[in-house]
């Protein structure tokens, strides 16, 4: 709780200690969340309580600034970028929705940031994002020499490759490793800190995680992560670790905030021994006395006026509160999904697949706004209808399964093993037949093989909406509200672990 000390009692200043600020997957998330937690108000108002209170303080942010509310999906990161500046970031990096817009777009909102941003393993010449990373940097306190570098990761199955054309990957364990032993015999720095967007634990060999990293370097001695919005906790035992041994069998912090901006973490480095203390501050309504700063105001007040207005127009009702990747809201996507690519179509469509990973809100019970929907549904995706034979999609569900299941319309049913295998799969009733071919309902994301559905790559859409899928989504439950039907998705798994 050194952070929290430091905010609390601001006049003892500890000269020997860096405090390093973080966060990661905040995507968009301007005011404070539904469940009123976090807001960038508040944000700033912690960090300049501990820039008050310790003398050396730095910054970081872990990717995924943007999209998950209306600020990105009306202004595109306007706010997002200007927010970034105004609160004071040091570093930043890049996560993959930056590329949300295309990698124009992030090029723009890049122009005339003044926060040190890093990438090792994006070459990023030949866009026009050209020039504005770096591979690390080196910052000195007190003598003491750190080396930070980015890790980004790898975007093929994360981000849709028109949207980074130009963009070069190189292998992320082995840069990362480079680097940290660079920065360790090269620059002689004393502290490596790798800041990465690559997620927690993803046990890959082609795309590893931040455990799998530590574990094979010698180099590293300090993560702040982001990408997996896993909420390390030290003080919560149930939380996953954040103590990790490295190659050496030495101990490395690894860190991360989960997302929305609901937690600030705070590292405390002591300049002598260079040990290491990590907590989490609450990012909530204790905060708000201190959260004045009318410049800032001003300049958010020109887009919350709008935001505001369509989080406050009531569409429709919902009979409980859902959770963005729970079981009932996947259920409801992918029957709606069906429902709207059968109508708009005309085409028989056999199942749905969507992605839990595209609801990016949850659901109260009770009123159901314009704007939590919009918010729900931020991306530009469309409904596609594709062909595949029973193979394809068998291995389709398995890539499912391997992330803990994911939407299938009512008439599906899939049984699997933790590790993805999958036992038993059933459309209306009849085992996949391997032979046979399957129209599928999905998006566009998917179809291009997004969220590593190889499978999918390369078929004949037979169909391709002309509107996003989030405005069908709109118009679809203003017809319940009108119809005075309520939002009550069925809560049977559908997707389902059997061991």
């Amino acid at each position: 709780m050194a952070c929290l000390a430091a905010v609390l009692f601001v006049g003892n200043v500890h000269a020997e200690d860096l405090v390093i600020l973080t966060t990661n997957d905040t995507h968009s998330q301007i005011d404070p969340d539904f469940d009123g937690q976090g807001g960038i108000l508040r944000r700033k108002a912690m960090i300049d309580s501990v820039r008050g209170a310790e003398k050396h303080v730095l910054l970081v942010d872990a990717g995924d600034i943007v999209q998950g509310t209306l600020y990105f999906s009306m202004y595109g990161g306007a706010v997002e970028y200007a927010m970034l500046d105004s609160l004071g970031y040091d570093i930043s990096i890049l996560g993959n929705h930056e590329f949300d817009n295309g990698i124009d777009s992030l090029a723009h909102f890049q122009n005339s940031l003044k926060v040190t941003r890093l990438s090792a393993n994006y070459d990023l010449s030949a866009t026009s994002l050209s020039g504005h990373y770096r591979p690390y940097v080196i910052k000195e306190y007190e003598g003491k020499r750190f080396g930070i570098m980015g890790i980004n990761l790898d975007p093929t199955g994360m981000i849709d490759m028109t949207n980074c054309k130009g963009l070069v990957y190189h292998n992320t364990m082995k840069i990362a490793n480079e680097t940290a032993a660079y920065l360790k015999n090269v620059e002689k720095v004393d502290f490596v800190i790798m800041v990465s967007h690559i997620g927690y634990d993803i046990d890959s060999a082609t795309s590893p995680g931040d455990v799998q990293i530590v574990k094979s370097s010698s180099d590293i001695d300090l993560v702040i992560g982001g990408h997996t919005h896993t909420l390390i906790n030290p003080d919560d035992a149930s939380s996953v670790p954040y103590m990790v041994k490295n190659k050496n069998g030495e101990t490395v912090y690894v860190t991360q905030t989960g997302k929305g901006g609901k937690y600030l973490g705070c590292i405390k480095i002591d300049l002598d021994s260079l040990t290491v203390d990590y907590s989490l501050m609450n990012v909530n309504e204790r905060w708000d006395s201190r959260a004045h700063y009318p410049s800032i105001e001003k300049f958010l007040a020109k887009y919350q006026k709008s935001v505001h207005a369509l989080l406050n127009k009531v569409v429709a009702q919902s009979a409980g509160a859902y959770v963005n990747n729970g079981v009932e809201m996947q259920n409801w996507v992918a029957d709606m999904a069906r429902e709207l690519t059968t109508k708009f179509s005309g085409i028989n469509v056999d199942l749905a697949i969507m992605n839990k990973g595209g609801i990016r809100q949850s659901m109260p019970k009770g009123n159901v706004s314009e704007g939590l929907l919009g918010a729900m549904f931020p991306f530009n995706n469309k409904l596609v209808v594709i062909e595949v034979n029973g193979t394809e999609l068998l291995q389709a569900f398995e890539v499912m399964a391997k992330r803990g299941g994911d939407a299938v319309s009512e008439n599906v049913k899939v049984l699997y093993k933790k590790d993805g295998t999958v036992e038993a799969a059933t459309v209306d009733g009849m085992s996949v037949n391997r032979a046979k071919t399957y129209r599928i309902a999905t998006l566009d994301y998917l179809a291009n093989g997004g969220d590593y559905m190889t499978s999918f790559v390369d078929k004949d859409k037979q169909y391709v909406d002309s509107e996003k899928f989030g405005t069908r989504v709109i118009d679809y439950v203003k017809k319940m509200g009108l119809n005075d039907v309520m939002i009550h998705p069925s809560s049977r798994a559908r997707m389902q672990s059997i061991n």
